[in-house]
């Protein structure tokens, strides 16, 4: 029998694995862009300190960036509510099958056991009917074999008679002779 906690586990690892890939996908590119975003950063403090026209230059940057890490944190955001929907449908997916299989399962439990149950009924009725026909075959026997003893006694009997009608045949031919 199907474990269905084990299938439906099952499910969810091969689903939720698929998320975690993508996710780390993401991660090393927002890892890379957050390095990136760092190594710029440090750039512009050195440019600062050096010089004030770069200091504009680097506050550009540095609008930009945030720009770009508010977009990415907009992304990131979006990603997870993606992810978070997708989860939840896969979840309610699961639990709908789930639901769907234990129905099937109960339906068919309920049916094989009524099938089981007519089926024990009519070995039932058939080994009754094997046990009144085997009282039927003894009594047959038990009078079968009071046929043979009374066949018997007949036989004998008739070998009686025969040899009395030729002892009277004997005695009649004495008698007329």
């Amino acid at each position: 029998m199907v474990d269905y906690d084990k299938l439906v586990d099952r499910l969810k690892e091969a689903l939720l694995g698929d998320l975690r890939k993508e996710f780390r996908e993401f991660k090393k590119e927002v890892s890379g862009l957050l390095e990136g975003f760092r190594i710029a950063i440090e750039g512009m403090r050195s440019a600062v300190e050096t010089t004030n026209k770069r200091m504009d230059s680097l506050e550009k940057r540095m609008d930009s960036l945030e720009k770009d890490l508010r977009e990415l944190r907009d992304r990131i955001d979006k990603v997870r509510e993606e992810l978070t929907a997708r989860i939840d449908e896969t979840n309610k997916r699961i639990d709908e099958l789930s639901a769907s299989l234990s129905a099937r399962i109960d339906e068919l439990s309920s049916s094989l056991n009524a099938r089981i149950d007519k089926t024990n009924k009519r070995i039932d009725e058939t080994n009754a009917r094997i046990d009144e026909t085997n009282k039927r075959i003894d009594e047959l026997t038990i009078e079968i074999s009071n046929l043979k003893a009374e066949f018997e006694r007949f036989r004998k009997d008739q070998e009686v008679i025969k040899d009395i009608l030729v002892r009277l045949r004997k005695l009649e031919e004495k008698v007329f002779t």
